[in-house]
């Protein structure tokens, strides 16, 4: 049934996208706001945003298209602010001084090392039904037999509070190894900021809205026959409410349902993590650090860290301001020590990054979100051992007149203006049917496929750069002789020819044996290799040029077959990771290789 009126219960973007669609369909709405302004964790001031700050990934986002049908102007700021993808336009610092370009490649390639290796622990996880963990004791598992440099050992724990900490506002610790990114969606690469700050689009959103602010909700009674809302000292009633309050306050138990929520709510409520992000923004007369500089990144060498990311307002709005950010516990101990402690705080991480030319700040502005009743904390985390499933959960609708909105309620994104924003049209077009008020969905990547590309893109730049152009004209031809890879255009090829390293056998000499680990995969570039399978006394089969051995120990464990040099042979070797990360990046090759498996497989079951 249509409800004729509704209650928005905050006026946060998800309260005000969905009351600006119910009102355009003619919808009585009335937006009830616990504090004294709209924008609820958006909140700028003086043209400086204290909560949401980006619009991460500008093409394609919601975000993006509201700020244009208003009116209101976008910064592109390029790369991304977070870890994803950002790594061209991080300018790394410790102890003072810029870090070389070599050193800032070690580090970025022993990382991308480490997650490679988490995501092959991660798969076999799901493939086994191994128990989840956190990212942290992941990490620690996959690092105990790699071989590290003991100069950037470090490097890994920052870098995973760069990601954990201070991108997602929890920490390492906290985190689930399995499904902390799982199905999150990104969109179109690169960050945007809302030029007079993000307030300036709730000014826009506002506008001809019913909103009454200072009216805190205490207890909210529904049934089939609509909703009792006391807020305050009043009380209000309609046939529908949208409750938009942040999961920290739904955790806090400030309101009360009448009837509870179901267990399967309340439930979802506990398990899902709220995380902390501080900002401490700096205030000085002038910029003294590189101006054309967006994002300087500060790596210590113990720990407890400081901000991993400091960010320059020069850059963007032309103030001198440095912004910093601290996540999870480390956010909640900046929160509290207050503004002298901070101070020092700051000055140690600016010593870290810009050295002796560092200058005191005339200002020193901490956010305090976590001791903010009406926030209660940043935004939602998946913890160890939680599937965002329980966002699923968290966005049902109680019975016909309650509804729930947020940040934490959609699968697809959370923790993003856009997850607010989209969460209140999704409602609003529950309630009257109209799903043209949603935003258009688009083949997105996911967060994790993005960063494996990412981590790809690296990881073929560096191969190019080591190889003679020579060496990869000859291995392309070679390459495109094999059934496995003649589909692929050359310039694709290229990529991976240059990923394989060359390995020379004499006659007689044994490449690998049945039952083997399997680890890499094969390209003879000269010679014969004879195929031999367990209790035959006769090769089977032969590899010439261009033939390619062992693509099916991608899915297997254990070689199935012995190959012998019967003559002098060369061959091309490629391990497994980087064999993935090229059909990841050229599907084509993926697909050439299933028909092959197909086809022996229909060849064989013919013969039987």
């Amino acid at each position: 049934m249509r409800s004729r009126s509704v209650l928005v219960i905050g006026a946060g973007l998800a309260g005000l996208a969905a009351a600006r669609a119910l009102g355009a369909a003619g919808i009585k709405v009335i937006v009830l706001e616990a504090r004294e302004r709209a924008g609820g964790r958006v909140w700028t001031e003086d043209g400086i945003d204290l909560g949401a700050h980006w619009i991460h990934g500008t093409d394609g986002n919601p975000m993006t298209s509201i700020c244009r049908e208003l009116g209101v102007p976008t910064i592109f700021v390029g790369g991304d602010s977070s870890y994803t993808g950002g790594w061209e336009d991080l300018a790394l610092h410790q102890n003072g001084i810029g870090l070389s370009p070599e050193r800032k490649e070690a580090s970025i390639t022993l990382m991308d090392e480490v997650h490679d290796a988490m995501d092959t622990l991660r798969r076999s996880f799901l493939l086994d039904g191994g128990a989840d963990m956190s990212l942290a004791d992941a990490a620690a598992h996959v690092t105990k037999g790699m071989p590290i440099d003991p100069a950037l050992a470090h490097d890994v724990d920052w870098h995973q509070e760069l990601v954990a900490r201070d991108d997602a506002g929890a920490g390492a610790a906290e985190m689930s190894f399995l499904h902390w990114d799982e199905g999150y969606e990104v969109y179109g690469p690169g960050d945007s900021l809302i030029a007079g700050g993000s307030g300036s689009l709730i000014a826009k959103l506002v506008e001809g809205l019913d909103l009454r602010y200072s009216l805190p909700v205490s207890r909210i009674a529904h049934g089939p026959d609509g909703v009792t809302v006391t807020a305050g000292d009043e009380t209000f009633t309609a046939d529908a409410a949208i409750v938009t309050v942040p999961l920290g306050v739904l955790k806090s138990g400030t309101i009360t349902f009448e009837p509870p929520l179901p267990a399967r709510k309340q439930d979802a409520i506990r398990k899902l993590g709220v995380g902390s992000l501080t900002k401490l923004i700096l205030h000085f007369e002038r910029p003294f650090w590189p101006q054309n500089q967006y994002v300087f990144a500060s790596i210590p060498q113990t720990s407890p860290f400081g901000p991993t990311a400091i960010i320059n307002m020069w850059k963007s709005h032309r103030r001198p301001i440095l912004v910093m950010l601290y996540g999870g516990a480390a956010g909640r101990a900046v929160e509290s020590q207050g503004s002298a402690a901070a101070r020092v705080v700051a000055m140690e991480a600016l010593r870290n990054v810009f050295g002796a030319g560092t200058e005191e700040p005339v200002r020193v502005q901490i956010t305090s979100w976590e001791g903010d009743p009406f926030s209660a904390g940043a935004y939602m985390y998946l913890p160890p051992g939680v599937t965002s499933e329980e966002l699923d959960v968290m966005a049902e609708p109680v019975g016909n007149s309650l509804f729930f909105a947020g940040e934490h309620t959609l699968r697809i994104h959370w923790a993003t203006m856009q997850s607010g924003y989209h969460s209140g049209l999704r409602e609003a077009a529950r309630l009257t049917g109209d799903t043209s008020v949603l935003p258009n969905r688009r083949f997105t990547e996911t967060r994790r496929w993005r960063e494996q590309l990412k981590r790809a893109e690296r990881l073929f730049n560096a191969a190019h750069k080591s190889l003679d152009p020579a060496e990869i004209d000859a291995r392309l031809a070679m390459m495109q002789r094999s059934p496995v890879f003649e589909a692929i255009p050359a310039q694709d090829l290229r990529v991976l020819a240059a990923l394989h390293s060359r390995r020379s056998l004499r006659s007689g000499e044994v490449l690998c044996r049945a039952g083997d680990e399997a680890g890499c995969v094969f390209a003879v570039m000269s010679g014969v290799l004879d195929v031999i399978l367990p209790n035959l006394p006769e090769p089977v089969a032969q590899k010439t040029r261009g033939d390619v051995a062992g693509e099916y120990g991608l899915f297997l464990p254990r070689r199935s077959a012995t190959l012998q040099a019967r003559t002098d042979v060369e061959v091309l070797e490629l391990d497994y990771g980087k064999f993935r990360k090229f059909l990841m990046v050229f599907p084509e090759s993926m697909m050439v290789l299933f028909g092959q498996a197909v086809r022996q497989s229909a060849g064989r079951a013919a013969a039987g």
